[in-house]
């Protein structure tokens, strides 16, 4: 019957959107089963499980936590196609971009979103391709097209420090024959940053604005995100709906590759849930698998796949480009003082006596050096042990203010010579960054990288068995040294 074929198109929708919002798994077909509800994120979130509610994703955060579009740094574009359970097909595009001055990219060379917020509007079409029209009596009728036309526009900021929230506002047209069905409704979310490397989020989603189709599934969504390092990223989410599925989500993003600057990075993802109630579909795997390549600071290509059991399998792709993003400005290096102005020609007077005076060479009052286990892996960022043999001597700079400072970097021969020269030149700067933020004046900092082209001791060779040797060791390390004249 036609009725019964609308109703399984409404299925459809739920279960090809399943990666999506908080009812993106209702089952009760024709009633409140409204796309709207499912508009599919990006490919990073399908692979992930979808546990990316404290998970900010650019622009993409607009489908998922909008408080998470408070901490965009870049105009984004994101371009996203889906593909499975038949011929449904759904296209979506997201634009981005920061509200005001992007702030923090000069204290610690790390940006944190626009001084307004962030900004994001999306469009998504579905194509659930050609039914079979019956009768009442079950005859066939006329073969019939469903489609859907989502838009979506939603705006982040941070309200307190470490602490966002976003509102998402969202229509959504559903087209079956002889009959159109729409719906407005709005998302609520909040995003915190425990630690540095910890987020919680928690988005309600789906608050009916106006339906002519019955109520909306809506409901919480709250989870968690830990960057355990620049490598590894675990998340975990959970959703509690109002008369429809409940889950709890887990997902991982591991990177490989050059993450220091974000060029030629493979992430592999995965992500697993578990429903409850069991829906009851047979053959679901509840696994989720992903890549994506990280081509330039600019694009990157990401790719899901959602095995549905029986139904088959959804393959989601995006594509995403990054526009006018700011560039972190390192620690400046102490700059000579300007001559001053020539003074004006004076009388011509014989000269007297020229008397040689040698200007005495600094004095070395102290050389610390850091070694490569104070700074993360390949990495120019301090750790705890780091900072704390810098506290120790900061002290000391602050009761002699006449004494300079001098941070030089250093490297193994593991890597090219510019990506090495380019971490000396960071370690360095991450060194005087430190010290300027405990109050040791500019003027009295230099700092210099030569790379890998003072080794301490003699490397073997490059090789990645060598990396570890106890002459790579010595040779990765940053020489903090204090003169007096």
């Amino acid at each position: 019957m036609k009725t019964l074929s609308i109703g399984i198109t409404f299925l459809c929708a739920a279960l090809l959107c399943g990666q999506a919002l908080a009812g993106e798994t209702d089952y009760d077909a024709g009633t409140d089963a409204l796309p709207l509800q499912y508009t599919g994120g990006g490919a990073r979130a399908a692979a992930m499980g979808s546990a990316v509610v404290a998970v900010p994703q650019g622009a993409a955060s607009l489908f998922w936590n909008p408080a998470a579009l408070s901490r965009m740094s870049c105009t984004e574009l994101g371009l996203h196609h889906l593909s499975g359970l038949g011929d449904t097909t759904q296209e979506s595009a997201v634009y981005g971009l920061p509200l005001g001055p992007v702030k923090n990219c000069e204290k610690n060379c790390t940006c944190t979103g626009g001084a307004l917020g962030g900004l994001a509007a999306s469009l998504s079409y579905v194509d659930y391709g050609t039914f079979h029209g019956r009768d009442t009596v079950g005859l066939p009728t006329d073969n019939y097209h469903a489609r859907d036309y989502t838009g979506n526009l939603g705006w982040g900021m941070e309200l307190l420090p470490g602490f966002s929230g976003g509102l998402v506002l969202k229509a959504d047209q559903s087209e079956y024959p002889d009959k159109t069905y729409y719906s407005y409704a709005a998302d609520v979310g909040f995003l915190y940053a425990v630690s540095h490397s910890v987020d919680l989020g928690l988005t309600y989603s789906n608050i009916k604005l106006g339906s002519n189709m019955g109520s909306l599934t809506s409901g919480w969504r709250l989870g968690g995100a830990w960057t355990v390092d620049k490598h590894l990223l675990l998340a975990l989410s959970s959703e509690l709906q109002n008369s429809a599925m409940d889950r709890l989500q887990v997902g991982a993003e591991y990177l490989i590759g050059n993450t220091e600057e974000i060029i030629h990075v493979l992430a592999l993802r995965a992500g697993y849930q578990v429903n409850y109630p069991n829906p009851q579909l047979s053959g679901f795997t509840n696994l989720t698998l992903g890549v994506g390549y990280t081509l330039s600071r600019d694009m990157a290509l990401d790719y899901a796949m959602v095995p549905d059991g029986e139904l088959g399998t959804t393959h989601r792709f995006s594509l995403t480009l990054k526009f006018d993003c700011p560039k972190p400005k390192p620690v400046a290096l102490a700059a000579a003082p300007a001559p001053a102005p020539a003074p004006a020609p004076a009388p011509v007077e014989p000269a007297p006596p020229i008397v040689v005076v040698s200007e005495p060479e600094p004095v070395v009052v102290r050389e610390i050096i850091l070694e490569d286990s104070h700074f993360d892996f390949d990495s120019s960022v301090l750790r705890p042990s780091g900072m704390a043999v810098l506290k120790e001597n900061v002290e000391l700079l602050k009761e002699n203010p006449k004494q300079m400072v001098k941070v030089a970097g250093y490297t193994s021969m593991r890597g090219t010579e510019e990506y090495n020269q380019k971490l000396s030149e960071r370690r360095a700067g991450a060194v005087a960054a430190y010290l300027l933020s405990e109050g040791i004046a500019q003027d009295r900092i230099t700092t210099i990288g030569y790379g890998e082209t003072r080794p301490a001791e003699q490397e073997v060779s490059a090789t990645k068995a060598q990396e570890n040797s106890p002459a790579a060791q010595a040779n990765k390390r940053v020489v903090f040294t204090v003169t007096v004249k």
